[in-house]
């Protein structure tokens, strides 16, 4: 690990987001929503796994799934999203992370996450936690000049707004009823296999983000290492940020 890198994430937290966890600590004190939040995400992730892993054709889709089950996991998801702002997007913190971002990303390394995020996305239905993070990194570095060129047109906090919008249009183009027998396949609403895999990069980054930033806010009860509430809060958030603007582009088809 850099001295020089850590030093620098380190001092992002102190001087920038530290101050803004207090936010987090008091609309987020009670345990039971945060259970019912992070329980929620998860199984919403696992489901869009088991939708992906079992649909190879859009036909599946419809075929195979009942309504409620899809727009449910929709709707998981969109209220994860919406959760989520209010850690990133209220606090200012998703404004502070694009202002470092080229910067965090340059240097991130997937050692530098802590235990919480492998252990968060093997509930979530990884089976190899370490080889996702590691795939998470590569395309966010590798479009990072791209996140942050359309920064420059929507700030990164815009974006995560605008998201739980695009969330609640996909909710509502779902079909409402399982196909009849009988009915006509060019009748039946094409649901997208496309959608569930952005909707997935969305769902996880989510998950690694909210969990970063309420372990560093002092809302879970187990001892943790400084790293981890500052160098590991920092590169999580970082990255979970860029590969919610990740699944928003596979959703644009990009």
């Amino acid at each position: 690990m850099s001295k020089d890198y850590e030093e620098f994430v380190k001092y992002v937290f102190h001087e920038h987001i530290e101050k803004r966890l207090s936010r987090i600590r008091r609309d987020w004190g009670h345990h039971l929503d945060r259970e019912y939040f992070l329980a929620s995400l998860l199984r919403a992730t696992r489901n869009v796994r088991f939708i992906r892993d079992y649909a190879e054709r859009d036909e599946d889709i419809r075929e195979s799934f009942m309504p409620e089950f899809l727009k449910g996991t929709v709707r998981q998801i969109r209220y994860g999203v919406e959760m989520n702002n209010r850690f990133t997007v209220d606090t200012g913190i998703a404004d502070v992370i694009q202002d470092y971002f080229g910067e965090i990303v340059d240097g991130i390394d997937v050692d530098y996450f802590p235990k919480e995020d492998m252990d968060v996305l093997q509930q979530s239905g990884s089976t190899d936690p370490r080889r996702d993070i590691t795939a998470f990194v590569y395309l966010i570095k590798s479009r990072k000049e791209q996140f942050l060129r359309d920064g420059k047109e929507v700030r990164f906090s815009g974006v995560l707004v605008e998201t739980v919008k695009r969330i609640e249009r996909i909710e509502m183009s779902l079909p409402e009823e399982p196909p009849t027998p009988n009915e006509p396949a060019t009748k039946q609403p094409t649901v997208k296999r496309a959608i569930f895999k952005g909707l997935g990069s969305i769902a996880q980054g989510t998950l690694m983000t909210a969990t970063n930033l309420t372990l560093a806010a002092g809302l879970w009860s187990i001892p943790l290492p400084v790293e981890t509430t500052s160098l590991g809060a920092v590169v999580s958030a970082t990255t979970g940020i860029g590969t919610i603007l990740t699944g928003i582009g596979e959703l644009r088809g990009e």
